[in-house]
């Protein structure tokens, strides 16, 4: 059996480095979204607080919601990456994240915004398992390790984004349209 490397042509190697740089960009953008809510909780807090008149434990019970989600996800997030792929766990997640922050952003009453966590955390959970298994798959064995880092290294963007960003983009805008938009987005 013939090396792939010395067998295939410029272009065709072009084309798969392009092609799978490319699925590692969308996955890791979607992995940035992934610690943006687990940290903008935090950034909102005195909002929450405000807006559904709680309790710092209810706030905590609130930003809680999505860790214990996600920890609950993290085996199924598995069998779903292997069974319906990563592309189709990634978009359905990202679309019940998204409705999740839609649902948190509109939400009218403590309850409501808690539904909305969960969905939120719900969504997220197959994000990370996903990316693992995409580079596992589009990336040799001798850099998963490196990707794997680079992958954390580039998902904590989305903790950075969820600091001094978000509390600039608060002093615009309301915490309900930013969280708002993060689900349209």
């Amino acid at each position: 059996m013939q090396d792939i490397s010395t067998t295939e042509t410029p272009p065709r190697l072009l084309t798969f480095t392009i092609a799978k740089w490319s699925i590692f960009t969308i996955l890791i953008l979607t992995y940035i979204l992934v610690y943006f809510h687990r940290m903008a909780p935090g950034v909102v807090s005195e909002y929450l607080m405000s807006t559904f008149q709680i309790t710092g434990t209810q706030l905590g019970t609130l930003s809680a919601i999505y860790f214990f989600v996600y920890a609950c996800m993290q085996i199924p997030s598995g069998v779903i990456a292997d069974t319906l792929g990563t592309r189709t766990s990634v978009i359905s997640g990202n679309l019940v994240a998204g409705v999740g922050s839609i649902v948190f952003g509109m939400a009218g009453s403590f309850e409501i915004a808690c539904v909305g966590r969960f969905l939120v955390g719900l969504g997220v959970s197959v994000v990370f398992i996903s990316i693992m298994k995409s580079n596992s798959v589009w990336f040799p064995a001798r850099v998963f390790g490196l990707m794997s880092g680079l992958t954390l290294l580039i998902g904590n963007l989305g903790s950075v984004l969820a600091a001094g960003p978000l509390a600039a983009l608060l002093t615009i805008f309301a915490w309900r349209t930013v969280l708002i938009g993060i689900g349209f987005l």
